[in-house]
């Protein structure tokens, strides 16, 4: 039974081929990093299992739930998936980058999408969930110090983000020259106020301008600090307000697909209930003529012969 030969369904994918399809390629990603990182007990064959078997699981997985489709049938529409989906993701970013001169690919029109040379038919849950698994294998920061956002939404990975900003260095206390213990001098207040404020100038007077030079330089440093730290926080909380405004537009475009998708079923009731009605009423049209047409048929047997 395992060998029988599969029927592939031929023709376009459906959307619920497609989610079927995603899916799929998201549980053999999972599995292939879980294997990567000794998470799975796995032979040398496994660890380094050419393409060809695993998109065999894949079709595994599609035949398992009703997405009849052999795995060159997935490997050709992953390519065209992620053909599609790098195109629209980086026409978003552009026009984000470019604060809305451009008008988004979702508030396109078809013959507008052709013009700027994206794909036509994109849907909005299919882009999601694209870009959950693309996403999945992205890292922070980049190099062996990143932070891997496997499962982490756009605001934790901004977070991160955040958290990989260099930090300026830490300002440092302007510094005081030492000051040797004044002895009584000729010239010395010996008032009996030790720190009077004439004292005090005489002796700034007398260390000259070398000190008050380093002071306004430690002041500079100090400033200069304090900028890089205000940039800093300014461009974590831009990075951050972007991510809840993307996550927030996601979260809007599912609410009102599954909106749509509810009106559609709706309406399929709706349709299949007249049908039917319609199709009872046909129904009990045809007995009543049917049982008519037998009465008929009997009392003309039970009236006498007229000769």
């Amino acid at each position: 039974m395992a060998n029988e030969p599969r029927e592939y369904r031929k023709g376009n994918w459906t959307i619920e081929e497609t989610m079927v399809l995603i899916e799929a390629k998201k549980m053999d990603d999972e599995r292939r990093l879980m294997i990567r990182h000794g998470g799975e007990s796995s032979s040398a064959h496994e660890r380094g299992k050419p393409g060809e078997l695993r998109w065999k699981r894949v079709e595994d997985y599609c035949w398992k739930n009703g997405c009849f489709r052999s795995q060159n049938q997935c490997n050709d529409k992953w390519d065209n998936l992620m053909r599609d989906f790098k195109k629209v993701r980086e026409y978003q970013r552009r026009v984000a980058a470019e604060r809305g001169e451009e008008k988004s690919y979702w508030k396109m029109e078809k013959n507008q999408r052709k013009e700027h040379g994206l794909p036509s038919n994109m849907l909005p849950q299919i882009f999601d969930a694209l870009f959950e698994v693309v996403e999945r294998k992205v890292v922070v920061g980049g190099g062996g110090g990143g932070i891997e956002t496997s499962n982490v939404n756009p605001i934790q990975a901004a977070a991160a983000q955040t958290m990989l900003l260099p930090l300026p260095p830490p300002a440092q206390p302007p510094s005081r020259p030492f000051a040797e213990p004044s002895l009584p001098t000729a010239d010395s207040d010996t008032s009996g106020h030790s720190d009077s404020p004439a004292k005090r100038r005489r002796r700034r007077e007398r260390g000259g301008g070398g000190g008050g030079g380093g002071g306004e330089g430690d002041a500079a440093a100090g400033d200069s600090s304090l900028q890089e730290v205000c940039s800093a926080i300014s461009q974590s909380g831009s990075i951050i307000a972007e991510a809840i405004h993307s996550c927030e537009e996601r979260e809007e475009r599912r609410h009102r697909e599954v909106l749509r998708l509810h009106e559609r079923r709706l309406q399929l009731e709706e349709s299949n209930a007249q049908i039917n009605r319609q199709g009872m009423n046909g129904l009990v049209d045809a007995i009543n003529k049917l049982a008519n047409s037998i009465l008929a048929l009997a009392s003309h047997k039970n009236q006498p012969d007229s000769k």
